[in-house]
């Protein structure tokens, strides 16, 4: 009986070893994450990519296997989001009188989220 249940607890050990190498742990949405992810995706560079979403998809995102749920562009957006950038950096339309009493949200600091979660 103790030979089995040192089996089970080395197998368990090995178990939970490879569950926590294999999925890293999510992370959780913080206040400054959506005022981010606005500011990504109504930037220069990916405003385009956002209007076109549910269009029909392009050779490149079909040829890489990337289409479904728009991928390749979220996936896009991941990195973007994920670097430092002023333009993503910074709280836009200061003047409006709702944004203008969120100054203690610091968009400077990243919090790292998958694509799907975007």
């Amino acid at each position: 009986m103790i030979k089995k249940l040192v089996s089970l607890h080395q197998i368990k050990a090995i178990y939970d070893k490879n569950a926590e190498t294999s999925y890293p742990a999510p992370t959780r949405k913080e206040m400054q994450c959506p005022y981010r992810l606005l500011n990504n995706l109504f930037s220069d560079a990916s405003a385009e990519g956002f209007a076109q979403l549910g269009n029909v998809a392009d050779c490149t995102a079909l040829d890489a296997g990337k289409a479904a749920n728009n991928q390749l562009f979220w996936e896009g957006i991941q990195e973007a989001f994920e670097c430092q950038n002023e333009v993503y950096d910074n709280l836009h339309f200061a003047d409006d009188e709702v944004l203008s009493e969120l100054d203690y949200i610091n968009l400077q600091k990243i919090v790292p989220h998958d694509w799907r979660k975007l």
